[in-house]
């Protein structure tokens, strides 16, 4: 039996997910979304923006639960959290919306990097952009010199 961990960051959907239908490719998946001590300070500042989180997290829980699965929720460190869930899965790949953040950028290359000496994959998939920033330019090449609607 395959197991794949999708991990869910800021991707909070089910529908049309590319992470979680690569994910649900193997017999198992383990929906994960992980918080981590920076996300909760930074809406620790913004009460509103923890309770958009939470119900966010609530209905994806419910999408899940809806079909046959559920949300598994932690805190930590969030690349040591996410390869220990996969660890105690027997887990083969984690997939995860790619995200051009530095902090995204940060956490990927750290779970990489963790992947490496237990030989678990990390897939990106698309998911928070519909495209990433190098491949936009003018039909003409260059920058684009003139912002119109």
């Amino acid at each position: 039996m395959t197991t794949s961990v999708a991990v869910f960051t800021r991707d909070l959907r089910v529908t049309d997910n590319p992470a979680l239908a690569a994910a649900a490719r193997s017999q198992n998946v383990i929906p994960l979304f992980v918080f981590d001590d920076l996300i909760l300070r930074r809406h620790q500042q913004n009460a509103t923006g923890l309770a958009f989180l939470l119900a966010s997290l609530r209905d994806l829980d419910a999408s899940l639960r809806a079909r046959g699965g559920r949300l598994i929720l932690r805190r930590g460190p969030w690349a040591a959290t996410v390869l220990d869930i996969a660890v105690r899965a027997g887990a083969e790949r984690i997939h995860l919306a790619a995200d051009v953040s530095g902090y995204a950028r940060h956490r990927l290359a750290r779970l990489e990097h963790l992947c490496r000496d237990s030989r678990r994959e990390v897939v990106t998939h698309p998911g928070v952009l519909t495209a990433g920033p190098a491949p936009l330019s003018p039909a003409g090449g260059g920058p684009y010199q003139v912002f119109t609607p």
